[in-house]
């Protein structure tokens, strides 16, 4: 007797949801979340430093050796060899970035915009913030991808331009991210400073526009404003994971 299509259909969908609901409830847990944060800003900034020294002391180009600044050098020259003689320390920096900070997409999607649980829930979250943290989840997700690409397709391994595409990806994203982060802290009741939501909205997208005016009036700074972008993206995620950290009411 041949077993029915549909219960196999049944039988399959119960156990891809039986996984993902494990899946994400192991990502969002706040020990992983709290972990990944605690090795990502020392390992990450440790490692971004590490680099930039060596490339200060021991990089530059070969007309300029020994000469490595933030106002005259991209932060993709810290992944390249004719720039310093350690560019695989940015490499890991970037895929260990972008890496360590995908659980705590997934754990801002769920502290912001969190599921009813009870009837008497149902009013909390409005159709409106389901939709302002899909896309803020959407843009981090990409975002972290993004960083890990820099750190594969960096400029010695750059294919059919990934480097700029995934570079693109992760700077847009992050900005995005804490744009409709940012406004749904702002709109909501979070727990979470609203001066910092509306620095997740301004900060990080005001570094790319006028990035974007730099290349076009003055190309020259373009380096120095890219170190911008990204010194602007690094103050939101800390300042947000100390909060989020330091605040038991956001341990969710």
């Amino acid at each position: 007797m041949s077993e029915n299509p549909n219960n196999t259909n049944f039988s399959l969908r119960k156990r891809i949801n039986r996984i993902r609901n494990r899946f994400y409830a192991r990502i969002t847990e706040f020990k992983l979340v709290k972990t990944c944060l605690l090795l990502e800003i020392p390992g990450y900034l440790g490692l971004l430093l590490l680099g930039y020294i060596i490339a200060f002391f021991y990089g530059g180009t070969g007309s300029n050796p020994g000469e490595f600044y933030i106002w005259s050098n991209f932060i993709s020259d810290l992944g390249g060899i004719h720039f310093t003689p350690a560019p695989y320390l940015y490499d890991i920096a970037a895929i260990l970035g972008g890496g360590l900070m995908i659980p705590f997409s997934f754990y801002l999607e769920k502290l912001l915009v969190p599921l009813p649980q009870k009837p008497e829930e149902y009013n909390i979250t409005t159709r409106l913030r389901y939709r302002i943290g899909s896309h803020a989840f959407l843009l981090s997700i990409i975002g972290n991808l993004g960083y890990i690409g820099i750190g594969i397709f960096s400029i010695d391994r750059d294919v059919m331009s990934l480097h700029l595409i995934t570079g693109a990806m992760a700077f847009g994203g992050y900005a995005g991210a804490g744009w409709f982060f940012g406004l749904i802290i702002l709109l909501y009741d979070t727990k979470i400073p609203k001066l910092l939501g509306l620095y997740g909205m301004v900060g990080p997208l005001t570094f790319i526009i006028a990035t974007g005016a730099i290349f076009l009036l003055a190309p020259v700074l373009l380096p120095l404003f890219e170190w911008l972008v990204l010194f602007s993206i690094l103050v939101w995620i800390i300042l947000l994971a100390y909060v989020i950290i330091s605040n038991e009411e956001l341990h969710v």
